[in-house]
């Protein structure tokens, strides 16, 4: 094996790997019941990015001049990627969320990139094949014509412009500010920024097809590996794997009937869950049951997980405040504090996932 047939191996190997785990997320992602709607936008989001890196894996080998049929297959869908996640945003946390018509023209530009790549898909395969090999034969000229630039470079502007958006609507509603969104949208905006710029350079200087691909892929490729990071919680993926987890557990009915009783003496007596730093560690301690223990039955008996019930327990104990002449003393955020949440951020997030409503719709409503 040659060095050139080494690099495509390795190439092969890394950019595969990628699509995969990229695929992964998006099923992941699917079975999240927790996103609801939402979990559509973020699934195409992710897909329109992965799928590019198949077109990235065709270029790197060079197995697209063998398969030149795949020529932009898969091109329009970038167009999906901007808009899907601006609507992930828009959605993320809104239990009643509804698609408006105006939504629509959000699909504008991948309709339109569909119907232009419409006489690409039917060319034929020689007039393919010049395609791809003008790009791989454009090499430094220092002149670059306004058009090729925008076309290599449309679908990043928009995905750059759709970014800041999102951004704009994390930062504006104060309630519903999250960190994970933060990160991914400024992700977004940073990826589109390099990929342009770098383009933009390959393009006035000129460089090989592969240079260019590799460079590319290599920023796609982190920027989902970053996304599985972020977006994927682990509560979401152990679902997945409890069945195999807790096969061969230990623990027979009437036992884990007995922790269940347990765990819900524990907090029914305890105020240990107003303290924000309690992990399931300190309940492991205090009923003297192992961690595993707690968390299989919580999941096979109780259909939770340990944050979820404490969660539920600091809500409950949050709505009797909010029901109290506390409110005139301190401030719901104070509240929420003193209900054991480190911050508004988390304390209106849990509510509104429990309840249905913000803390200030649940006053209004039982005032």
């Amino acid at each position: 094996m040659n060095s050139i047939e080494s690099f495509a191996f390795v190439i092969t190997f890394l950019l595969g790997g990628v699509i995969l785990v990229g695929f992964f997320i998006i099923l992941v992602i699917l079975k999240s019941t927790s996103l609801k709607l939402s979990r559509y936008f973020l699934a195409v989001s992710l897909f329109g990015l992965t799928q590019h890196l198949f077109t990235y894996l065709l270029f790197t080998t060079q197995l697209i001049k063998q398969w030149p049929h795949m020529l932009g297959i898969g091109y329009p869908l970038l167009f999906l990627a901007g808009p899907c996640f601006y609507m992930f945003v828009k959605s993320y946390g809104e239990t009643d969320f509804r698609l408006r018509r105006i939504d629509i023209l959000h699909l504008l530009p991948f309709l339109v990139m569909l119907v232009l790549f419409i006489p690409r898909y039917s060319a034929s395969v020689e007039e393919k094949r010049m395609i791809i090999q003008y790009y791989f034969d454009i090499l430094p000229n220092g002149s670059v014509a306004f058009s090729d630039w925008l076309q290599a470079s449309l679908h990043l502007i928009l995905l750059f412009v759709y970014a800041i958006a999102s951004l704009f609507i994390v930062y504006k509603r104060d309630k519903k500010n999250s960190m994970l969104l933060k990160r991914f949208g400024m992700l977004l905006a940073i990826l589109a920024f390099i990929e342009m710029v770098l383009q933009t350079g390959f393009l006035l200087k000129g460089a090989s097809a592969i240079t260019t691909e590799i460079l590319l892929s290599g920023c796609m490729s982190i920027t989902i590996l970053l996304l599985g990071y972020w977006i994927v919680d682990i509560k979401q993926v152990l679902p997945v794997l409890e069945g195999r987890k807790y096969k061969t557990s230990p623990l027979s009915e009437a036992r884990s009937q007995q922790i269940q009783q347990q765990i819900t003496a524990f907090f029914d007596q305890e105020s240990a869950y107003l303290n924000p730093n309690l992990k399931i560690a300190d309940l492991a301690h205090t009923i003297n049951i192992p961690s595993h223990h707690i968390s299989q039955v919580l999941s096979e008996k109780m259909s939770s997980n340990f944050y979820e019930i404490v969660n539920q327990y600091r809500i409950n104990k949050a709505k009797e405040m909010l029901q109290s002449e506390a409110l005139q003393k301190i401030s719901v955020q104070a509240i929420g504090q003193e209900c054991g949440f480190s911050n508004k951020t988390s304390f209106y997030r849990a509510f509104k996932k429990i309840t249905g409503m913000t803390p200030i719709q649940y006053i209004e409503k039982v005032s």
